[in-house]
Parts: structure tokens; sequence; C-alpha cells
């Protein structure tokens, strides 16, 4: 979902104290570019794709929008880590929806927290509580594994937050790439979109929290900021739910960068 994402996005950063104004911010997968949105003219933006096509079309939704200096680039899986624009600094580095494709997660976490300046963080988000497992994951992704990634990092959780509860029941649906299935998630997406877009991010995580108790619905998302220094304040987690799953588990013994579905998707799982 793509509001969903960025509504947890910005509430996370805010919790973790993190202004965007006036920062270097850069966005490995940025997908339809919808965080974008929503940055302050102030912040310098940088960001990553695979499809060029998608590169151009975001770069001109940032132009129409009268952010003509944002540099965004395609990207190579198979040599990413030799990208031009992770050879640089940044005070804020979002990455979403790509860490679940990711077999040696850590790994790509050292590599891309180097270029956080002091006082720099990392914004990600991952999916939670899939009732049936998306394909293209390798990772089941839950609280306790994203602090243990985390510390394996030397990296320091400075927030926590788990929420969008709305399609925990109807998640099965989102992991089809085509068909009917995948055009109605589609459309189930962009239409909470509309109310997320509508009341702003503390009123839609609250009536988030009163969905889930009523219907029994888990959230299918966290989002969490890593910094490389220490939290200056206390470190604040406001999950729904947290739970180690049980069952499937996968071995971090490859690394992969990508998924046919993109470097970021936007997807709601």
């Amino acid at each position: 979902m793509r509001m969903a994402k960025v509504l947890m996005a910005l509430h996370v950063l805010k919790k973790a104290g993190i202004s965007l104004g006036n920062k270097d911010v850069f966005d490995y997968g940025f997908g339809a570019g919808t965080f974008y949105r929503y940055c302050p003219p102030s912040s310098r933006l940088f960001g990553v794709e695979i499809d060029p096509l998608n590169v151009a079309a975001v770069q001109e939704m940032l132009k129409s929008r009268g952010q003509h200096g944002a540099d965004l680039q395609t990207i190579e899986i198979a040599t990413w880590e030799q990208h031009p624009l992770l050879q640089r600094d940044y005070d804020v580095i979002l990455c979403s929806h790509v860490l679940e494709h990711l077999q040696k997660p850590i790994e790509f976490l050292d590599v891309v927290c180097s270029r956080l300046r002091k006082g720099g963080v990392f914004v990600g988000l991952v999916p939670l509580n899939e009732r049936k497992m998306d394909p293209h994951h390798v990772q089941i992704v839950f609280d306790p594994k994203i602090r243990t990634w985390a510390r394996a990092a030397g990296l320091h959780v400075h927030a926590y937050m788990e929420d969008d509860p709305w399609l925990y029941w109807l998640q099965p649906t989102f992991t089809h790439d085509s068909g009917w299935r995948h055009t109605v998630a589609q459309l189930l997406s962009l239409g909470l979109g509309i109310p997320a877009t509508l009341l702003g991010p503390d009123r839609w995580f609250s009536l988030s929290k009163h969905y889930a108790h009523m219907s029994g619905s888990k959230p299918v998302q966290a989002a969490f900021v890593l910094g490389v220094d220490p939290p200056k304040r206390p470190v604040l987690s406001d999950p729904m739910e947290t739970r180690r799953p049980q069952g499937r588990r996968f071995a971090d013994d490859k690394f992969l960068a990508g998924s046919r579905t993109g470097v970021g998707e936007d997807r709601v799982v």
C-alpha cells in the first residue's frame, strides 16, 4: 500500500526525532516515488530503481512539483555495490520492502549504512504476519529478527512500530503478480490510500488500532529507524503485536539484492 508505507515511514521518523528538512535523502528502490512527495522542498533527493522508464517518470513527476535537483538513477543488481550513488554519504537512507528479499540482509545493511553521515539514520519497512508467503520473499520478518540484524550490522534501533492491519485477512491476494487477484489487490491498496491521506497519520493509526481490535487483524508492516550512533532519546516502540512466527526458516547463505518485482515494491507486503 503506497500511502501506508509513506505514513509509517514519516511516523517512525517523527518518533525518532528526525526531520527531513535540508537533508540528503536516498531511497533505495523508490518505486512510484510516493515518499518523495512528502519530503520538504529543502530535502535533496536521491534514489535508484531498476526500470529506466520508471526512473524517468518519477523524475518528471518531481520536476512538475518544482523539485528539479533530484538525482534518480537506474541500478544493475549484479553490480549494485559499485553504483555511483552508493559512493557518497547521506543523512537519511530509506529502504522499503527490500530486506525480505535478501538472503544476507546483514551484509546489505553493512554496505548501505556505511554511507550514513554522522547522526544519519536508516529507515526500513518490511512485511509482517504473512498469512501466505510471498514467493519473492526469502525472509520471514519479525521484531526480534530485525533487532538481531541491526546488532550484527553494528546499528542501534532508534524507533520501531508495527501497523497497517487493514488487509491482513486479504493478504494472500497480494502474492499474485498477474490476473484478476493482482488487479483487485492493487485497487484495494490504492482505495485505502484515499482515507489514509485525508485522515493523516495520527488519526489513521488510531483508527487502525481500533480496527485491529475489532477484526482480529494483525499488522502487516513494520517500520524502524536504525543509526550508527546510539539514540539520544529513549527508544520508542509501538508494536500492535510482536510475535515470533512458527514454521519455515531461511538460511542467510546467498546474497540477493533484488527480485523480479523491482528493487523496491509498491505493494502491501
